[in-house]
């Protein structure tokens, strides 16, 4: 049965919420065009095949769903942000999409076989919940996946940036309470949250990615979409945002390999079972 979900508009979960609704129209050309090739690698690891259930959880466009559509598997996916919800049912009509809260989640225990998160643990609110969750929804025996980016340095695209905020601006700024960014992208964060949420198996890969722009000018815009990063750039001053910008646009020159920019993204894929 859906339900109305509403979220206090200060806190963390609720910035996140509005950042999304606000994003959705972008992220296929941004974000989309690094995420959405984490889908198999997620389905791979959750043994994904046809006929299977699969909860894509905080889905975005839709991607995991979909791409589980094509291995003839029954996906649902659900978002907190129904403007995410909307673009994927266009965007997949064969799929099931609704609003949902990753951190609980409208459904019966034990009823998925695969449970999948591409790129959503960092943002929510409560990730130990979700976590939990999705143990609880999955049958005996059911996987669940998550990915996160991996530590800036690592990451080329977050190193960029961050290190373009440190030098001419400030990290130290009054965001709402939340989880530490990159908790997990350290490996053993995601075994123990795995182990302590009851699963177990836990294993962890790094996937391959890259961001490649076709301007240093789309490197800002995905800056910007990135909802914690947007926050910390609008409590910049203005002159200080101005010097992290031109040091972004600056600094995507070193990653042109000839007349394209490439800007490697890679992701911690974390994966779990249900005990049976």
């Amino acid at each position: 049965m859906a339900r109305e979900l509403t979220f206090d508009p200060v806190s963390f979960k609720g910035l996140e919420y509005a950042g999304w609704q606000k994003g959705a129209a972008s992220y296929d050309a941004l974000f989309g065009s690094v995420t959405r090739h984490a889908m198999e690698p997620l389905l791979d690891a959750t043994d994904v095949r046809a006929e299977s259930s699969v909860l894509d959880v905080c889905c975005g466009l839709g991607y995991g769903a979909g791409a589980a559509l094509s291995r003839g598997a029954r996906p649902i996916g659900i978002d907190f942000a129904p403007a995410m919800v909307t673009a994927a049912r266009e965007r997949y009509p064969a799929a099931v999409f609704r609003q949902d809260d990753a951190e609980a989640l409208n459904f019966d225990s034990g009823v998925f076989d695969a449970v999948i998160c591409a790129f959503g643990v960092n943002h929510l609110q409560h990730p130990e919940k979700a976590i939990a969750e999705a143990l609880r929804v999955l049958r005996p025996g059911g996987k669940y996946a998550f990915t996160m980016w991996c530590v800036p340095g690592r990451s080329k695209f977050h190193q960029l940036v961050l290190e373009s905020i440190r030098s001419y601006g400030t990290l130290d700024v009054p965001l709402p309470a939340a989880p530490p960014p990159f908790r997990f992208s350290d490996p053993e964060a995601c075994t123990i949250a795995l182990r302590g949420a009851g699963f177990v198996s836990p294993h962890v890969i790094e996937v391959a990615l890259a961001f490649r722009p076709r301007t240093a000018e789309q490197v800002l815009d995905l800056t910007y979409s990135a909802v914690r990063l947007e926050m910390i750039l609008s409590l910049q001053t203005d002159e200080a945002r101005g010097r992290i910008h031109r040091a972004i646009l600056e600094g995507v020159a070193r990653f042109r390999v000839g007349g394209e920019i490439e800007l490697p993204m890679p992701a911690v894929l974390a994966s779990a079972s249900r005990p049976s």
